[in-house]
């Protein structure tokens, strides 16, 4: 009896090592992609096999030295990823349309390699904490717009966290910035949170003028107007919302030219 429950013992000892060495080593993730994105269906690491428990959404993981005011379409830039808490650490992200298209191309830095032609992936696990990651990143061409990176992490097997970082297009890149508007002005420059704002522009041709309020990572925090204008100087008062202490921007969006201003609050 003693003989039969220790090769008993041995067997599920042997079949959990056999686990984990399919399971605790992982050296990337699957050509098909686990960024969470829902391009990829919204798949994350733990719709591999390998991990698994429910996923939570984070904010700063990824990062750049893309400008303020967007990229350049055609210049090379520097992501970093930085996944902090224990044990072992991985990453998958891709800059993505909602449609799933790369946008951009993609080399892979230290300790981490492309998969599936647009992924971003770790060659191996990294223990060490925070685990951090570069890889560099050609923009897209002109009039791509905005581009979002989007990536999903695991800390071991049982943690999994998604994050997206969003980039737009660098205004006026290639454009003449007096095609179709003129006199663009945002004031009182600075401005507090919750405050009036007002902004004046020229419209030089009829068109469809879309104003936001953006942040300095390119997220759309408010939308002022959206609306047809008559080639005219027009101003408006708007309604700041809830801000913290920083640099913002006032984007003016037209069919024929985009522009910003950059706006400073202080609270």
């Amino acid at each position: 009896m003693q003989r039969k429950n220790l090769l008993i013992l041995l067997s599920i000892l042997t079949l959990g090592l056999s686990v984990g060495s399919l399971h605790s080593f992982p050296t990337g993730a699957p050509s098909d992609g686990r960024t969470g994105s829902p391009g990829d269906g919204g798949k994350t690491c733990s719709s591999s096999g390998c991990h698994f428990g429910s996923v939570s959404s984070i904010n700063n993981v990824i990062s750049s030295n893309i400008p303020a005011e967007g990229y350049t379409p055609g210049e090379t830039y520097t992501i970093t990823v930085n996944v902090g808490g224990s044990g072992r650490k991985g990453l998958c992200v891709s800059p993505q349309k909602a449609d799933g298209t790369l946008m951009g191309t993609l080399t892979a830095g230290a300790g981490n390699t492309i998969v599936g032609g647009k992924y971003i992936t770790h060659s191996n696990y990294i223990s060490a904490t925070p685990a951090v990651w570069t890889f560099t990143w050609v923009a897209p061409a002109a009039g791509s717009g905005r581009v979002i990176f989007y990536g999903a992490f695991a800390n071991d097997r049982t943690m999994v966290r998604k994050s997206e970082y969003s980039v737009e297009e660098k205004i006026a890149s290639g454009v003449n910035e007096n095609k179709g508007f003129s006199q663009f002005s945002v004031f009182p420059n600075p401005s507090v949170s919750n405050g009036s704002i007002h902004i004046g522009f020229k419209s030089k041709v009829s068109d469809n003028l879309k104003i936001t309020l953006v942040d300095i990572t390119g997220k759309e925090l408010a939308e002022f107007m959206n609306d047809m204008v008559e080639p005219m100087y027009q101003e408006h008062t708007f309604e700041l919302p809830s801000l913290s202490k920083g640099v913002y921007f006032i984007r003016l969006n037209g069919n024929k030219e985009s522009i910003t201003r950059k706006l400073l609050i202080q609270n």
